[in-house]
């Protein structure tokens, strides 16, 4: 039987009031009647809607037509009953609320969602103990985030604070955040009011949304059954924006833009479109979490910007652009003469000219991958490097350092930069003949030249150990250069981050970026002749899992478990989770846990990796 839509069965409701004078309906009222009566008993949503909205006004010959085709089974029956607004009936079959409690449990999320607006409507505290099945607190674990959050008001609006405080105790710690807003202070119980102000100081939002976008598997992998991928991180790192080429009719790659969802999984198709040329541009996609941008090749070594999320429009006509990075506010480009920024929502590039690069800066260098740039969003500081010349600008156009030597070397190609702090940077030149890397930092004092503090000539790792890096918020460009072979391109197999999957002989994979916080890290890997995206995690599946877990399931390996993950962790948002964790269990297990410094990892600074003068250690 077709469903009805919700005005369709309000129409119908309308129809059932013809009468006669002697009270009996019409013949076509009476139609109506039967026909919402049978779909009442068919379980269509919107006429069971209809008939509660009216059911204190039904006269007692229609209560026993809906009656008559109640379900059979005593659960469904109870179930019907609340949803057609029969409340007396309902508490007549099932007083103690143990019938419902079985239909809930078994009902699809739907009618579920229908259950409890139909109950609370009816305002029957019964409806707490059909969302919990009475007494049994084990059922915590299977309760959607919606009915954990529909049963929290329920209590508090019945003012069943002991009820209340115990579900707290008992939910993971978001949940019990959002639970602990809804007790009033003066319900704190006398020795656990701290614990219980410490939960409802902190955002729920915020902590439901740092947990629902962490990765739920250490090892996350996509076939794009394309080629030439490319990957951006959205600022929030809830999302990765992929972009890779296809085949098509043997002419051309199109490039294809997708996302994924790092919490889920999850991938959907963003767009399709123009011929991709530039098959290996490195940071040719940028996620801005509301925008996603593309850089697409032209002629002459010109590139247009695209912006492909929200809405496809090309941004201004080709022109010599770098590659994007991120600024305070949208991106940022080096352009010959100075930078082009796509500010969010604008339909063309908006220039900022700069006096120093016009005069120094070709259309040739600045699309040459001679010619690169960093930036550190949050001091709106950009650094460019072209002709062994490293400049710092801030977004207004004021250029606040230039190295006044030769930085790096002319026999070096496709550098590679990135801030180490506000003062100082790392640039990685790949070289042609052996030793096949240099890397040179530089600090940037406030009053003074530019200096070059350490130099390196080989394997970055074989200077400054993998460790030296985690925590750190590096560029992509120069993440790559740590862990990639120079040759190759291919990923050191050792790298202490790489997930493998079980019974998969390892492939080859080159990185593509990685966390700011170095918590997830990208790879491209081959897969049946296209390539996959891989997102490895090594530790903040941990961290996901023991904030899921409902406290009432937790035990001290929990607690020792989150002290453990929480240095390995780069992230501040899931380090400050983790330190509400911990607080909460050792309350629940005693003991005076001393918690670490709740501070953001350090961006670092040259001294940070032990670097001395003339390259040597400090």
């Amino acid at each position: 039987m077709k469903r009805l839509t919700d005005e369709a069965a309000r129409q119908l409701i309308r129809r059932t009031g013809g009468r006669h004078a002697n009270g009996s309906r019409e013949l076509r009222a009476r139609w109506a009647w039967r026909r919402l009566v049978r779909l009442c008993a068919s379980g269509d949503p919107a006429a069971q809607d209809a008939v509660r909205a009216v059911a204190g006004n039904l006269p007692e010959p229609d209560v026993i037509d809906l009656l008559a085709v109640a379900p059979a089974e005593p659960a469904d029956r109870a179930a019907y009953l609340a949803l057609i607004g029969q409340g007396a009936q309902r508490q007549a079959l099932d007083p103690d609320g143990s019938l419902l409690a079985l239909a809930y449990r078994a009902a699809a999320p739907e009618v579920r969602e229908r259950l409890r607006t139909a109950l609370a409507a009816e305002g029957d505290a019964d409806v707490i103990r059909v969302v919990v099945s009475g007494d049994q607190r084990d059922r915590i674990a299977e309760l959607s985030d919606g009915e954990l959050d529909y049963l929290g008001h329920q209590l508090a609006e019945h003012r069943r604070w002991d009820e209340l405080r115990r579900l707290i105790r008992d939910l993971p710690v978001a949940r019990a955040v959002a639970a602990a807003q809804l007790l009033p202070v003066a319900e704190y119980p006398g020795n656990d009011a701290e614990l219980f102000s410490m939960l409802a100081e902190r955002s729920a939002r915020q902590l439901l949304a740092t947990v629902e976008r962490l990765p739920a598997t250490r090892l996350i992998t996509h076939d794009t059954g394309g080629s030439y991928l490319g990957a951006s991180l959205s600022p929030d790192l809830s999302e990765v924006a992929l972009r890779y080429g296809k085949w098509k009719r043997g002419q051309h790659n199109e490039i294809h833009v997708e996302t994924l969802r790092i919490g889920t999984g999850e991938t959907t198709h963003r767009f399709r479109g123009d011929p991709l040329r530039d098959v290996d541009s490195g940071n040719s996609i940028l996620h801005l979490g509301d925008e996603i941008l593309v850089r697409l090749e032209g002629e002459d070594l010109r590139y247009q910007i695209v912006r492909v999320v929200p809405e496809l429009r090309a941004l201004g006509s080709p022109s010599a652009l770098s590659d994007m990075r991120r600024a305070s506010g949208g991106a940022v480009l080096v352009c010959p003469t100075g930078l082009a920024f796509v500010d969010p929502g604008a339909h063309t590039l908006r220039r900022l000219e700069i006096p120093r690069f016009k005069d120094s800066v070709h259309s040739f260098v600045v699309s040459d991958p001679s010619c690169t740039l960093t930036t550190l969003p949050e001091d709106r500081l950009v650094a460019v490097y072209r002709s062994q010349q490293i400049s710092v600008v801030n977004e207004d156009g004021t250029v606040l350092h230039e190295t006044q030597q030769a930085v790096g070397t002319m026999s070096g190609f496709s550098p590679a930069l990135s801030f180490l702090s506000p003062d100082s940077l790392v640039l990685h030149m790949n070289k042609s003949f052996p030793p096949r890397g240099l890397t040179e930092i530089w600090k940037f004092p406030s009053k003074g030249a530019a200096r070059r503090t350490a130099w390196h000539t080989g394997a970055i790792p074989d200077r400054w150990p993998y460790e030296e890096w985690q925590g750190k918020r590096l560029d992509d460009s120069f993440v790559t250069r740590i862990y990639n072979n120079a040759n190759a391109r291919q990923v050191d197999p050792l790298a202490p981050w790489i997930q493998r999957r079980s019974g998969v002989p390892p492939t080859l994979q080159r990185l593509l970026g990685r966390s700011p916080g170095g918590d997830m890290y990208l790879t491209e890997a081959m897969a049946s002749g296209s390539e996959r995206l891989e997102v490895h995690s090594p530790h903040l599946p941990d961290a996901r899992a023991l904030l899921e877990r409902p406290l009432l399931h937790s035990t001290p390996a929990d607690l020792r478990r989150a002290l453990e993950l929480r240095p390995k962790i780069g992230d501040l948002a899931v380090r400050e989770a983790l330190d509400l964790l911990v607080a909460v269990l050792s309350e629940r297990f005693g003991g005076d846990i001393a918690l670490g410094s709740t501070t953001a990892v350090p961006r670092g600074g040259p001294t940070d990796l032990a670097l001395g003068e003339h390259g040597t250690a400090g």
